[in-house]
C-alpha cells in the first residue's frame, strides 16, 4: 500500500466516522463535519452557510481557481444487515468497507488530498442534502455569481466524466371507487383499488414501449414506490393512493411524460393528480457541454457514457455552468449493505483531482 493510498484512507477513516445520514437530515453549521473539514484544510478560506433543514453550503477556497469540485457529504441511511458498524472504516486487501465510503466520502477524502499535495488554487463545495432529492445548497449557489469556470460534481462514475443522466420526477396519483358491500360484483369495475392495478398495467407498457426510443438515454425508467388505500376486505375500496417516480433521459419532456401516464385512465376515475418535485436531467448539448468536455480533455479523464441515475450536476448546468460527473468507485456499490470502493479507484481519483487543481 502506497503513502498516499495510506493518507487517502487517513481521511476517508475520519469523515467515514461522522454520522451525517440523511434522513433525518441532522446536520447544522456546528456540526462535527464542519470541524473535520476546517481541520482537513489548513489554509483554506472556509465560509459556512446553514441554510435551515438539514442545508449547509461548505465552500472553502484557496487562492483563485477557476475550478470548483463539489462533493455532497450526506449519506443515505445504513440499511439492516451490515457486517461492522457502518461508521468504521474496513481495509481489505483491494477495497475499503464505510457508509458514504463509495457515496461519496471516498471522492472528499482523495480531493483533499490532492489538494493538500502542492500549494494550487484548489476550491471545494461540500454539501449537506443530496441524499434527499431536494438539491437546495446546490440551486442556491448555481444561482450566484460564483465566478468558477467549470464545475465538477462528485459521484460514483468509475473515474470517468459523465455528462448526460436522467431527469427525475416524482408524482401521486389519487384513484376514486365506490364504497360497497364486498359480495357486489360492481366491485370489479368500481374499486379503487382495482382501478389503481389497471393504471399500473397500463404505465408499465407504456414505460417498456418507451425503451424503444430517446437516444443514449431510452425510455422514461417508471417505479412505482408506494401503494394503499381502501378500508377492509369486505368493502370496496372507495379510494387508492400511488405514489411513483419517473427518470426521463433529456429527450423526454417531464411534464410530457406527466400527460401521458395521466390520460391512462378516465378522468372520473381520478381524484387528483399532484406532482410533487421535478429535476432536470443533465445533457451532453450546447456550450457548456463542449466547455466541460474541453475540460475533461484538458485533464486527461476519459469520458464516459450517459447514466441513468440523478446527480445534482443538472442543477448547475440549468443556472448555465459547464459541468460534469466525476468520482472513485461504482454506482453498484451506492446505497448498498456494506458499501465499498477499491483502492485502485481512489488513487487513481487522486491522481485526476492532482491534474484539476494544477489547471486550475
Amino acid at each position: 500500500m502506497t503513502a498516499i493510498l495510506n493518507a487517502i484512507l487517513a481521511r476517508l477513516e475520519k469523515l467515514v466516522a461522522i454520522d451525517t445520514r440523511n434522513p433525518p437530515r441532522a446536520m447544522d453549521g456546528d456540526h462535527p463535519l464542519v470541524a473535520l473539514l476546517r481541520e482537513n484544510l489548513p489554509g483554506f478560506d472556509v465560509a459556512v452557510n446553514d441554510m435551515g433543514a438539514g442545508c449547509v453550503q461548505i465552500l472553502a477556497t484557496r487562492g483563485a481557481p477557476k475550478t470548483l469540485i463539489n462533493v455532497h457529504m450526506d449519506t443515505v441511511p445504513d440499511a439492516p444487515g451490515w457486517s461492522q458498524s457502518p461508521f468504521a472504516l474496513v481495509r481489505g486487501a483491494d477495497r475499503v468497507i464505510g457508509l458514504g465510503a463509495c457515496d461519496i466520502k471516498g471522492a472528499a477524502a482523495c480531493a483533499i488530498e490532492a489538494a493538500m499535495r502542492s500549494d494550487a488554487p484548489a476550491a471545494f463545495l461540500f454539501t449537506t442534502d443530496e441524499e434527499n432529492g431536494a438539491g437546495e445548497c446546490v440551486s442556491a449557489f448555481a444561482a450566484q455569481d460564483h465566478g468558477f469556470a467549470q464545475i465538477v460534481v462528485s459521484e460514483p462514475t468509475r473515474g470517468e466524466a459523465v455528462f448526460a443522466h436522467r431527469g427525475i420526477a416524482s408524482f401521486e396519483i389519487g384513484f376514486t371507487g365506490t364504497s360497497l358491500h364486498g359480495s357486489d360484483a360492481r366491485c370489479l369495475d368500481q374499486s379503487a383499488i382495482f382501478r389503481a392495478a389497471h393504471w399500473l398495467q397500463r404505465a408499465n407498457d407504456l414505460a417498456r414501449a418507451s425503451e424503444r426510443e430517446g437516444g443514449a438515454l431510452p425510455g422514461i425508467r417508471l417505479n412505482p414506490g408506494r401503494i394503499g388505500g381502501g378500508i377492509k376486505p369486505n368493502i370496496c375500496a372507495p379510494d387508492c393512493l400511488v405514489r411513483f417516480g419517473v427518470r426521463p433521459g433529456p429527450a423526454h419532456s417531464i411534464e410530457d411524460v406527466a400527460a401521458s401516464l395521466k390520460a391512462l385512465t378516465p378522468g372520473d376515475q381520478i381524484a387528483f393528480f399532484k406532482t410533487l418535485y421535478t429535476l432536470p436531467p443533465l445533457s451532453a448539448d450546447g456550450k457548456c457541454g463542449r466547455a466541460a468536455r474541453a475540460f475533461a480533455d484538458g485533464v486527461g479523464i476519459k469520458q464516459g457514457p450517459p447514466v441513468d441515475f440523478w446527480t445534482e450536476a443538472a442543477l448547475f448546468a440549468a443556472a448555465q455552468n459547464p459541468v460534469f460527473v466525476f468520482g472513485p468507485g461504482d454506482i453498484a456499490q451506492a446505497h448498498t449493505v456494506d458499501e465499498w470502493v477499491s483502492h485502485a479507484q481512489l488513487t487513481a481519483a487522486f491522481d485526476a483531482y492532482v491534474r484539476m487543481f494544477t489547471l486550475s
